[in-house]
């Protein structure tokens, strides 16, 4: 061993000389970027070693949108400016909401419409209404009165077109 009187780290059997780290921390380099460890912000990450950076250590810095927000921290839509997150539309795709119901267009089969999100079986001007409850909507409902008719038939509407005796 090296005596006392000549060890520059007699607590630290491990050095002989304080080194750039000093005594009692070794002077490793465990990324392989030529800064130590012990001067190291991320001493796991060879990309970082003066700061953590906008993401921290072992998350890369990039901002491939140029929004401020680098996609590894924050960013799920790294390659559309406009937005952070996908919302109702995906990234690179616009949030309009032309009728302001809460439903982006590109969702909105009635965009022009707040009431309706859905054409449905009378279209997206029309009223979703069924008087008689037989599940037919009275916008195509030729007998909306009648719930065992959609059409008049013979006898119209309200009078059933049954032939009872038969004599056809």
């Amino acid at each position: 061993g090296t005596a006392d009187c000549n060890d520059g780290c007699p607590n630290d059997a491990a050095k002989t000389s304080p080194g750039q780290c000093g005594c009692g921390t070794a002077d490793d380099d465990t990324d392989g970027d030529s800064v130590l460890d012990c001067n190291d912000a991320c001493p796991n990450d060879a990309a970082k070693s003066a700061n953590v950076g906008i993401c921290g250590c072992g998350m890369a810095d990039t901002d491939a949108d140029g929004d401020g927000t680098p996609g590894a921290c924050g960013d799920a839509c790294d390659s559309d400016a406009s937005k952070l997150a996908p919302g109702q539309c995906g990234c690179g795709n616009l949030e309009t909401d032309t009728d302001s119901d809460g439903t982006a267009d590109c969702n909105d089969e009635c965009p022009n419409n707040a009431g309706k999100t859905l054409e449905g079986q009378c279209g997206c001007d029309g009223f979703e209404i069924d008087t008689d409850g037989d599940g037919t909507m009275d916008c195509i409902d030729n007998c909306s009165l009648d719930p065992n008719k959609t059409e008049p038939g013979i006898c119209l509407c309200g009078v059933s077109d049954a032939d009872t005796d038969g004599d056809g």
